[in-house]
């Protein structure tokens, strides 16, 4: 859902953050849209204390034909940032009726991840995949995987400038396409690398993240 060459490794943290988020913790809100229908939402709430930063991530997304459910999608985690770098997660995931928890903890020799493979450890500078709030990721190659553990590859790409709109007016912000293991589409950032808005693939369709707050 990261190998950061090492300009990006030691980049202070919060001058990459949203400037909404950074000095007003602004949290992010969308709706989740499937052919112009409500199928539910993606809320990040951020909670800061000093170098501190606590990250909650809530997905709650189903997609129904007639009476029968096609994708269900609940994730719910919590990450805490130290001075630019992941210092622990905990998150529970439903996905299609599979259930997956995941924890991980900086340990002395890099970031001990656990999921459903098991333990695995990762280097500690890496974003995860639910920091699609944090416009680092579109330079990033490695991900650690915080909904099924271990860690993933992305690849991202600029494709332009595109006007958003967004609940205090339309904006305008950059697109990048995004591929990973689990998910691939498009997300896009306004001019103060805020996460603004998101399209993504599933099963072949398409939903959007609308942002609502």
């Amino acid at each position: 859902m990261l190998a950061l060459g090492a300009a990006v490794a030691v980049m202070p943290f919060f001058r990459s953050l949203p400037v909404a988020c950074a000095e007003t913790r602004w949290d992010l809100r969308f709706r989740a849209l499937w052919k112009g229908a409500s199928i539910g939402e993606h809320c990040v709430a951020f909670r800061m204390d000093g170098e501190r930063l606590t990250v909650d991530t809530h997905i709650d997304i189903t997609v129904r034909v007639l009476f029968f459910t096609v994708f269900r999608l609940k994730h719910d985690a919590q990450e805490v940032w130290q001075s630019g770098r992941l210092a622990s997660v905990t998150s529970a995931t439903l996905r299609d009726g599979t259930r997956v928890q995941v924890s991980g903890s900086i340990a002395r020799e890099g970031f001990r991840i656990v999921g459903e493979d098991g333990p695995f450890l990762a280097p500690v500078h890496l974003l995860t995949t639910n920091s699609l709030w944090d416009s680092r990721i579109v330079r990033a190659s490695r991900l650690m995987d915080v909904q099924y553990g271990g860690e993933v590859g992305l690849v991202a790409k600029r494709l332009g400038d595109e006007q958003v709109d967004t609940p205090q007016g339309p904006v305008s912000a950059s697109r990048y396409q995004i591929i990973t293991p689990h998910f691939a589409g498009s997300v896009f950032y306004d001019a103060d690398q805020r996460w603004v808005k998101a399209l993504l693939e599933s099963k072949g369709e398409i939903i959007e993240y609308a942002l609502a707050t």
